[in-house]
């Protein structure tokens, strides 16, 4: 009897749902007319720039999770994100959404349901010609 139970216990221990972990890739697409600087930014310091055309996209990062969570500090290492246009407008977003520069419409590229376009494991934030229409002026 001890044997059955101990093999109904091993059965039920060994019976555990594992998250199913996948490599996600996040990124950014230049879907305006213009130019964007991309500045990312974590504790003040940049540790990421790149000038997207119109048309082009830049990956920013990858990792693997069980679910999609933008470009969130803990996973690509950014805290604030600057997205510039060439005439000195654009926007400021930050991980907890605070700022006078974030873009409308609880679109947020470093959060998770922010607006990213999903094709498959790959993720991307999409800066329209309505975003440049609608662009904060930045300070300098």
């Amino acid at each position: 009897m001890k044997k059955i139970v101990l093999v109904c216990w091993a059965f039920f221990v060994s019976c555990t749902d594992e998250p199913v972990k996948t490599n996600l890739f996040v990124g950014l697409n230049n879907d305006s007319s213009q130019v964007l600087k991309i500045e990312s930014f974590n504790n003040d310091v940049m540790v990421y720039q790149v000038d997207l055309n119109n048309d082009e996209n830049s990956p920013i990062c990858s990792y693997v999770d069980e679910n999609f969570r933008g470009m969130f500090v803990n996973y690509c290492g950014i805290d604030s994100v600057a997205i510039k246009f060439n005439n000195g407008k654009g926007y400021i977003s930050t991980k907890n959404n605070s700022g006078d520069f974030n873009f409308s419409n609880k679109r947020n590229p470093l959060l998770p349901n922010g607006g990213f376009k999903a094709n498959g494991n790959i993720y991307e934030f999409i800066v329209t010609q309505q975003d440049f229409e609608n662009a904060f002026e930045l300070p300098k």
